[in-house]
């Protein structure tokens, strides 16, 4: 008996030992060959049975295997199969690299790198990876872009589908200063002529973000002085996914994402729908989004490849201009009464890229893109009264119906209220309505080469762009609810673009330089139409048609040194910021500007800067750390439209430097168990160097208190020789001559000049460029569970050129004061039915509930814009 049931255990063991070694597990971890980053949603194929299992975030795998598996298939969609042949007792592969192909965009390749930064990329540049995206959940873009280094976010409380974003010292209003790229196309609506961001594509649906600041941004254009923004959207998956992703939150915050796509044979395909809604931080503010995309990459042969990608995005939301005084920002920051105000939009897009190898060495890509906005704005017409007027200059009924809470409370002289302009019992309405039709051709050759004995690569581009832009102004003086009015401006512009760039990365050994140079040829026009009109002897189309063209070489160099697993870099270049119709039909002499006479030529020419830095990136030792370090100095001249109705009408310099910090510190790492400090950091000064500078809005529609009013005194009286102070005592405007101005003649004053310079004021600040802004936070990570914690700092900033400490009563001017917020987030990862992998996540927003001045973004039209305050949002994302 003994016996028997010694030999069944002895039989069982060889039973279950069999199996065991028929079904070992293997691990492994996909790389990218050339970058040594790993490759996420890489499929794993045990050959002969099909079965298979796709690559974590950080790219690694485990399969099961069973006896009549001898090998594995590892493909990823712009990549050449991996085919492994399995060795009996091997049970970790280690990394297993994939070469991507040579017919592969670079628009369709996506990578988890940990490393914060594009190594493709000659000078300064900053990555957020796929698993950064996932952890933070963004509501918007701006949350995300304001923790990269060099940065600053000029919010104003919306969800991004108007961004304010500044690099680096540039003006940040509707990210007029900086470019904007989705997939590597311009998206702004009109990226010389209107290039404000009134088009952003929502967070839910960006992969990666990757900003450029170094010399290598000269290949993209025409906006390239401070920096620019790449939006790059998902890949079609390599295997077969549907994927659902659904958001919901406080102030009935909703979003929900839908795709499906995978990889047949040599075919990638994705179509993707985002639906979002908001009712805003404030009343009256709230947002429906519905974003429609769909692409397709296709390897047609080893030697070529196309990409198709087309996209629509429609927008309706109660978006306002207006904000708040300081009274009201105190008593209630979340009123808005303006509860007419509707932004309507809609956008088609659409990219088709080619590309074809020749030989292995040579490459031709070609770009087609095109793009067709348009956008209604119907705002209330405002005014700014004291808080005591408020019930007796609108009325009861209108007082009690969107003002009421106002009632009961005590005011003084200087406290103000934003309230609709009211004639004749009737408040009115203005629509600014807006068309923007962009197309363009982009030829790019690369060239592998070898120059002085070693490897050289040669890349150079031409692209051939045009761009229409229709500005309408109309005005409804019936009711706050009319949808049509008296057209007051019908301004057409028209432009060309041929501009192209040469870039060669020379080799020597473990030293790159990198020379580039960019060309800029601009025609375009201006026609008044809407004065053409009134013309009874109008012969033809072409009449009043004001031209400016301009050529413009911006040349730039890259050193780099690699050593073991870092790079010191160094860059210098030239950028610009291109004439729009802001400032690009006027006509400058002598460095001063004015606005053409008949017949007289315009000449503007762009905003120009030398920008130069200097830094390291990689990682130190075992990875235990990796990160960047940068110094920068900007030096632009030509500078004319600095903030909204702030003028440099004798041209301005303006010199920015600062550093940039960046750094991923692994903390703990054993067991399973992982945490990880990040920390981002820029350090930044700016100065006016020279220029003459009119604030357009100071003495017309500033509402100025005590404070400001002495402020502004004292700065005259301490540098008589900086201003030109102009008054009207009834008799005309008169230029002050050099007495001491004092509070008598303050009501008098019509226009101020700032002189800036040795002669002048020599230590003003640019406006938004704070001396710090800093994130800092811990992610844990252990088996399917991920929790982090972040906080950001942002240091205070002047809002103008005049440096108003002290805060005017309706919020126009004033320095911001620092503020300090807090996120955090909670994902847990599991598998549901076997073939569900789901990921449930619970993310708050300034958690803290900070309430904070964001910016003055339109300043003398809106006052006050406070930062998002509290925001808890919960979800699941399914991937089937």
């Amino acid at each position: 008996m003994t016996f028997k049931y010694t030999l069944s255990i002895i039989i069982f063991s060889l039973f279950v030992g069999n199996i065991i070694n028929a079904q070992q597990t293997i691990s492994g971890r996909v790389v990218d060959q050339s970058e040594k980053q790993p490759l996420m949603g890489a499929v794993v194929i045990l050959e002969n049975i099909g079965e298979n299992v796709v690559t974590d975030e950080q790219g690694f795998f485990k399969v099961v295997l069973k006896s009549n598996v001898h090998s594995l298939l590892i493909k990823f969609l712009g990549y050449d199969d991996v085919r492994i042949q399995l060795k009996p007792n091997t049970f970790d592969l280690g990394p297993i690299y994939m070469q991507r192909n040579n017919t592969t965009l670079d628009e369709v390749v996506v990578s988890a790198s940990p490393k914060n930064f594009n190594a493709e990329f000659k000078g300064s540049n900053f990555r957020i990876n796929p698993v950064t995206l996932k952890n933070i959940n963004p509501l918007s873009t701006e949350e995300v872009l304001r923790t990269i280094p060099g940065v600053n976010i000029v919010g104003d409380m919306g969800l991004s589908n108007r961004p304010n974003i500044s690099i680096r010292g540039s003006w940040g209003r509707r990210s007029k200063k900086v470019l904007l790229l989705e997939d590597g196309t311009p998206a702004a609506p009109a990226p010389y002529i209107a290039p404000g961001a009134y088009y952003n594509p929502v967070s839910d649906r960006i992969t990666s973000i990757e900003v450029y600041k170094g010399a290598d941004l000269l290949k993209y254009g025409p906006n390239n002085m401070y920096g620019a923004v790449n939006y790059i959207t998902a890949l079609p998956p390599q295997k077969p996914t549907l994927r659902l992703k659904l958001t919901g939150g406080q102030r009935n915050y909703t979003s929900g994402l839908f795709s499906y796509g995978g990889t047949w044979n040599d075919i990638g395909g994705l179509v993707e729908g985002v639906y979002k809604k908001f009712d805003g931080f404030t009343d009256n503010s709230s947002v429906e989004i519905l974003n429609l995309n769909a692409k397709i990459f296709a390897k047609l042969s080893e030697q070529q490849s196309l990409y198709f990608k087309v996209s629509g995005q429609f927008e309706d939301n109660q978006a306002s201009l207006s904000s708040q005084t300081p009274f009201t920002f105190y008593t209630d920051p979340t009123q808005n009464p303006l509860d007419a105000d509707q932004f309507t939009m809609r956008r088609y897009g659409v990219d088709i890229i080619h590309k074809w190898l020749p030989n292995e060495k040579l490459s031709f890509t070609t770009k087609v893109y095109a793009s067709d906005f348009e956008r209604d704005w119907w705002r209330q017409v405002t005014t700014k009264i004291r808080a005591s007027e408020a019930q007796n200059y609108l009325g009861d009924a209108i007082f009690n119906n969107r003002y009421g809470y106002l009632a009961g409370k005590t005011f003084d002289d200087e406290d103000y209220v934003i309230v609709g302009k009211v004639e004749n019992g009737l408040e009115s309405t203005t629509d600014s309505r807006w068309i923007y039709r962009v197309s363009g051709f982009k030829e790019t050759v690369n060239l592998d080469w070898e120059a002085f004995r070693t490897k050289s690569e040669f890349e150079g581009g031409l692209n051939l762009h045009r761009e229409t832009f229709k500005d309408v102004f109309l005005e409804a003086d019936n009711s706050r609810w009319a949808r049509y009015g008296t057209a007051t401006k019908d301004l057409w512009y028209r432009l060309w673009s041929i501009n192209g760039y040469l870039r060669n990365e020379f080799n020597f050994g473990a030293v790159g330089v990198t020379p580039i140079l960019r060309f800029e040829h601009v025609d375009m026009y201006r026609q008044n139409l809407l004065a053409l009109s009134q013309n009874p002897n109008l012969q033809g189309t072409e009449e009043g048609k004001e031209p400016n063209v301009y050529n413009q070489f911006l040349p730039g160099v890259t050193v780099n040194y690699q050593f073991k697993n870092s790079e010191i870099y160094g860059s210098v270049y030239q950028g610009m910021i291109a004439p729009s119709k802001v400032f690009g039909f006027l006509v400058e002499q002598d460095g001063v500007v004015t606005n053409p006479l008949e017949g007289q030529s315009i000449n503007i020419d762009p905003e120009l800067s030398w920008n130069k830095e200097v830094g390291w990136r990689g990682s130190l030792p075992n990875n235990v750390a990796q990160g960047q370090f940068t110094y920068f100095h900007n030096a632009s001249r030509n500078f004319y439209a600095g903030g909204r109705n702030e003028i440099f009408s004798q041209l301005g310099e303006i010199n920015v430097q600062g550093l940039e910090m960046a750094i991923n510190v692994a903390l703990l790492n054993t067991n399973g168990h992982k945490l990880h400090f990040l920390g981002n950091a820029t350090l930044m000064k700016s100065k006016v160097i020279s220029g003459k500078l009119e604030d357009k809005d100071l003495f017309s529609q500033v509402v100025h208190g005590t404070a400001t009013q002495n402020e502004y005194i004292d700065k005259v009286n301490s540098n008589r020789d900086a201003f030109e102070v102009y008054v009207d005592d009834g008799s005309g405007e008169t230029l002050l001559t050099d007495e001491t101005l004092d509070a008598s003649q303050f009501s008098n004053i019509t226009k101020s000049i700032i002189i800036f310079g040795d002669d002048g004021l020599s230590d003003t600040e640019a406006p938004y460029t704070p001396h710090i802004n800093m994130s800092l936070g811990f992610n844990y990570n252990w088996n399917q569970f991920s929790a982090g914690f972040n906080a950001h700092h942002a240091g205070k900033q002047f809002t103008e050129f005049h440096n108003f400490m002290n805060e005017s009563p309706d919020g126009a001017i004033g320095e911001l004061p620092a503020y300090t917020t807090f996120d955090a987030f909670i994902n847990y990862d599991l598998t549901i039915l076997k073939n569900i992998d789901a990921t449930i996540f619970v993310n708050g927003k300034n958690i803290t509930n900070e309430i904070y001045r964001a910016s003055r973004l339109n300043r003398a039209t809106s006052g006050i814009f406070g930062g998002g305050f509290r925001q808890v949002i919960l979800g699941v994302h399914l991937k089937i």
